[in-house]
């Protein structure tokens, strides 16, 4: 876990620390049963867990209850007010998404799921589109939580200089 975790800080992913709030966006039914165990450990690890509509519902039906946020997709490729994920994204409340595209149908791929993800590369966002990737980055979290905060790769290495410093 630690490898995986440190070959993604390699790769100048940020980890969710600023706000400590994560948008999970997933398309299919099996994905979401997948990304369960996930979900509830970014909860437990006191992430602000939002989801698109129908993830949101189904993530907070009895009893399995996990309390997401839900925020409205974006409508005919347009920003629709405040309490939307492209808001959300655009004003810098959310650290990262996890969009689970796969099973969608092209047209809701395009219009919905590429705009968050698209709105995610242009803010500045960290972005997961893999359901075993964002399993694995929970796992990590969830094992990292009692120890030191992973750093970045390039805190390992000492900056030359050449006969100047700072």
């Amino acid at each position: 876990h630690e490898a995986f975790l440190q070959s993604l800080l390699s790769t100048g992913f940020k980890l969710p620390e600023k706000n400590r709030s994560i948008l999970f966006s997933v398309s299919s039914e099996s994905f979401l049963f997948e990304f369960l165990p996930a979900a509830k450990i970014f909860k437990d690890l006191g992430y602000t867990c939002y989801g698109t509509p129908g993830t949101a519902e189904w993530y907070n039906r009895e009893g399995r209850d996990l309390g997401l946020i839900s925020l409205h997709k974006p409508v005919n490729g347009e920003d629709n007010g405040e309490n939307s994920a492209m808001d959300a994204l655009k004003a810098g409340r959310i650290d990262m998404v996890i969009n689970i595209s796969e099973g969608a149908t092209r047209k809701e791929q395009i219009t919905d799921g590429y705009l968050i993800r698209r709105a995610a590369v242009d803010f500045g966002v960290s972005l997961i589109t893999n359901v075993k990737c964002a399993t694995m980055l929970a796992e990590c979290l969830e094992r990292q939580s009692d120890k030191a905060v992973p750093r970045h790769i390039g805190e390992f290495y000492i900056k030359p200089t050449i006969g100047w410093q700072k």
